[in-house]
C-alpha cells in the first residue's frame, strides 16, 4: 500500500501500466497540443496523474530491499506532494538544452527532481505486490 494524506492507495502492476499507457496516449495528443504553441520544453518539471485515480506518480529516497533494489516509485493522493516533480530530460546521447521544445513523438527521460534518479521501468515484480 502507498499513502497519500494519510489515505491508503492500493497499488498494482496493473495500475502502472495503465498510467504508463496514459503518457503514451498523451504523448501522441501531443502533436494537437504543438499545433497550438502549447509545449512542454526541456527541463519543464511536471507531474503525472492517472486521471481515473487521481494518483500521482510519487518517489522518494527510500530503496526497495528486495526485487531491483532500486529506489520506490508509488502514487500519491496529495496534491501538493513535493516529490511527485519530474524533469523532462532528452536522451541520454542526446542532450537537450533547457527551454528548446520537445518535438512531438520525442522520446525523453523523466528524472525525479528532489532525488535525480531517472524513472525507468524493468521485470521486477514490486515488492508492493507480492
Amino acid at each position: 500500500m502507498a499513502t497519500g494524506m494519510g489515505t491508503p492507495v492500493a497499488m498494482c502492476s496493473v495500475c502502472w501500466c495503465k498510467i504508463s499507457f496514459l503518457f503514451l496516449i498523451l504523448m501522441h495528443l501531443g502533436a494537437s497540443v504543438c499545433a497550438d504553441l502549447q509545449y512542454v520544453t526541456c527541463g519543464s518539471v511536471l507531474k503525472l496523474e492517472n486521471l481515473q485515480n487521481q494518483v500521482r506518480l510519487h518517489s522518494h529516497d527510500i530503496k526497495y530491499g528486495s526485487g531491483s533494489g532500486q529506489q520506490s516509485v508509488t502514487g500519491t493522493l496529495d496534491r501538493e506532494d513535493n516529490n511527485s516533480h519530474w524533469v523532462v530530460k532528452g536522451k541520454r546521447e542526446k542532450a537537450c538544452q533547457r527551454g528548446d521544445p520537445i518535438p512531438c513523438g520525442s522520446l525523453v527521460r523523466l528524472e525525479h527532481l528532489v532525488t535525480h534518479k531517472n524513472l525507468h521501468s524493468h521485470h521486477f515484480v514490486s515488492p508492493l505486490v507480492q
